[in-house]
């Protein structure tokens, strides 16, 4: 078998987990809760998803530093940018959870980068490679944090969450393994490559996969 039907195949396979992953979140979310969830240990829960993004940030302001300058890392600096606000966001709104249940969010300044993985040299392929591993590790904790979040609504948002998680991981997966490639049109529509922060919050449709219209046929 050839190395392009490899690489074709395991796109496809990581992208069937993908659908996995934001099936299962929502499905968990959507599982009936305690009416009498555990407010304290729920803001824990949410304070280490909210870490994670703000470590996923961290390593993303290194990497665009990185990128930015080169002139085939541009495109890379401006998509991991998208993405890096993506997650801003979602730190946000965590922190306005964390609030209403009674807990301290952690703050962004307190969050530093976790230490480069052993293996890890500064090229442009590598720092695609490490953030699409961050997003995979993050969404694979984040549904796990699912079973412990009493909260319907916190389970909600971090199903969300993980949706996004998970979709910037597909892509960011199809590039390293050059199924996709960052051409001219890509570089010109990065806010269309993952259009919302979260996968679906009712109180903020439009910052949601909901307010995205269906495409539209063509004759």
């Amino acid at each position: 078998m050839s190395d392009e039907h490899v690489s074709r195949r395991k796109a496809l396979t990581g992208g069937a987990a993908a659908i996995a992953g934001v099936t299962a979140a929502l499905a968990v979310s959507s599982v009936t809760r305690s009416a009498h969830a555990d407010n304290a240990s729920d803001a824990v829960q949410l304070n280490a998803v909210r870490t994670r993004a703000y470590e996923i940030v961290a390593v993303y302001d290194q990497a665009i530093g990185f990128l930015m300058p080169m002139p085939d890392g541009a495109t890379g600096a401006a998509l991991l940018a998208h993405f890096r606000q993506q997650h801003r966001d979602e730190a946000d709104r965590l922190g306005t959870q964390i609030t209403a249940l009674g807990g301290t969010p952690v703050t962004e300044g307190s969050i530093n980068a976790p230490a480069n993985p052993t293996g890890f040299s500064r090229s442009i392929a590598n720092y695609l490679k490490y953030a699409s591993n961050l997003e995979r590790q993050a969404s694979v904790a984040n549904v796990a944090r699912l079973n412990s979040i009493g909260s319907k609504d916190a389970a909600e948002l971090v199903a969300a969450i993980v949706g996004t998680q998970t979709q910037h991981w597909t892509v960011l997966y199809l590039l390293v393994r050059g199924i996709a490639q960052p051409g001219a049109m890509a570089a010109s529509m990065l806010q269309e490559i993952v259009p919302r922060a979260f996968v679906s919050i009712e109180a903020a449709p439009m910052v949601s996969l909901t307010s995205v219209a269906d495409l539209t046929f063509t004759a």
